[in-house]
């Protein structure tokens, strides 16, 4: 007898916290799909994850597929689609998700081609290296050689000022000595009047 109440109470133990469980998994789900709506698919995959830790429900791994595929997680998505479908044996929406994973898959499949195909492109070769050419010499000394001062030209005599000078002053010494010959030669041609030898006082 004392038995049997062991297995009541072990029994109502376990409904109780089976409950609870349903209780918290289904607080995570309403926090999930309002992260979901909102666009914010990080908090909503961890919420769903969160319920189905809580209660292992296949619709759980249906919506955290959901926020996998909204992340572009496609690897992740099809898995969570393929344990989905594993559990779900009477899904009403099969066909759509079977769909989905065809199309996950051919975009997977062809990003690994083109990354398969970017790592088999040669790396393309380095172009060669250039060498400055060496300093001229030629350049820097004409750069620094000063050109020869152009040749000074002559001036002719006439044009010199001081021979100018020189024939005025001739000119000027002339012209005074003709003056004072003519007017000796005047003064020689008057009579001359003989007062008598002139005695000293």
């Amino acid at each position: 007898m004392r038995r049997v109440w062991i297995l009541l109470a072990l029994l109502l133990l376990a409904g109780s916290a089976r409950a609870e469980d349903k209780a918290k998994a289904r607080d995570a789900f309403r926090v999930g799909t309002q992260h979901f709506k909102l666009g914010e698919y990080e908090q909503a995959l961890d919420s769903f994850k969160e319920a189905y830790r809580n209660f292992e429900s296949p619709i759980f791994l249906f919506n955290i597929a959901q926020c996998e595929r909204q992340l572009d997680h496609k690897q992740e998505a099809i898995r969570f689609y393929r344990q989905y479908l594993a559990d779900a044996k009477d899904a009403t929406n099969r066909d759509e998700v079977q769909g989905i994973i065809a199309k996950l898959q051919a975009a997977l499949d062809q990003e690994h081609a083109a990354a398969a195909a970017k790592a088999a492109q040669p790396a393309p070769e380095p172009p060669p290296a250039t060498t400055a050419p060496p300093p001229s010499t030629t350049s820097n000394a004409a750069t620094l050689t000063a050109s020869a001062p152009p040749p000074e030209k002559k001036t002719p005599v006439y044009k010199k000022w001081w021979l100018w000078t020189a024939v005025g002053v001739v000119a000027v010494g002339v012209g005074v000595g003709l003056g004072v010959g003519l007017g000796t030669s005047s003064s020689g041609s008057l009579p001359s009047t003989t007062f008598g030898s002139a005695k000293p006082f």
